[in-house]
């Protein structure tokens, strides 16, 4: 195919592929910038930046069995999106197989999560976010990007996600029972992702939201918020987690506002890193 129609050198089958990468271009609830249903075509035009040996772990993306499965097309409603993500996820993760999700806004990631939680017992859900989204609803709207978390944590239990990278928290969200989260600075400053790592065997499902990162270094998402991690934290932590994780998703990437395409290009060289790190300690 055409460059940039695919993510780089995933041009295995379905049924070979070990990496399954599905595009959802959803961007209904969107309260700041409008855009992020651009993500998923930009991502994968990014990935064409890099080689693709991936020097740190001496692999090739060109050896391994990766599929792009496209994108979830023809998104009606929430309850449709819902659906559709319910039978691809169930087929990838039913197979064994290891799903890479391309957002989109964040609203994505809770059917998400509900979809491996069928299929996976004992999951444990890591959230890297500038923003708590710990709001019951936002504009009147249970399944929002600004409730993510909390609807997240009503599928697998408060007790069973944690967010990294907080910088920013409701007023209303002060004072309910909430999630275990962490700062930007605790996650830059400490090993607080080993002891997460250290206190669960269990199975984890990783999403980031790319306002995560300093819009210095990442200006395309669709709620820009400073004194954010930097790059090189962002490549810590998937190298770290990577090797315990059993699906990721990469969301609010906003091409509209993203100068030069960096912050297309920065997820996916995470992508990269992910399946580096995967292999490498396989």
């Amino acid at each position: 195919m055409k460059q940039g129609r695919t993510f780089a050198s995933f041009d295995s089958s379905f049924e070979k592929g070990d990496y399954i990468l599905l595009g959802i271009p959803y961007d209904e609830t969107s309260s700041f910038r409008i855009g992020t249903h651009k993500g998923p075509e930009e991502i994968r035009k990014a990935s064409y930046c890099f080689e693709p040996y991936i020097m740190e772990y001496a692999i090739s993306l060109e050896q391994l069995d990766l599929h792009d499965a496209g994108d979830i097309k023809e998104i009606k409603n929430f309850q449709d999106l819902r659906e559709k993500i319910s039978e691809a996820i169930s087929k990838i993760i039913g197979q064994d197989k290891f799903p890479i999700i391309l957002g989109g806004e964040h609203s994505v990631t809770p059917p998400i999560v509900s979809s491996i939680q069928k299929n996976v017992s004992d999951l444990k859900i890591l959230v890297l976010d500038a923003h708590l989204d710990f709001r019951d609803e936002y504009e009147g709207m249970k399944h929002s990007h600004a409730t993510v978390s909390k609807r997240i944590s009503e599928t697998v239990g408060l007790e069973n996600i944690t967010i990294g990278g907080v910088r920013s928290i409701s007023s209303e969200s002060v004072e309910k029972k909430k999630p275990l989260f962490l700062t930007s600075k605790q996650v830059e400053e400490n090993d607080c992702i080993d002891e997460i790592l250290e206190e669960t065997s269990r199975p984890i499902y990783l999403s980031i939201d790319m306002d995560v990162v300093d819009p210095s270094i990442a200006p395309g998402v669709g709620n820009p918020e400073p004194f954010g991690l930097s790059s090189v934290k962002m490549k810590e932590l998937v190298s770290r987690l990577a090797p315990r994780l059993i699906g990721m998703d990469i969301v609010e990437i906003n091409p509209e506002y993203d100068e030069s395409n960096i912050t297309s290009n920065l997820g996916a060289r995470l992508i990269y890193e992910l399946i580096g790190s995967r292999e490498k300690k396989r």
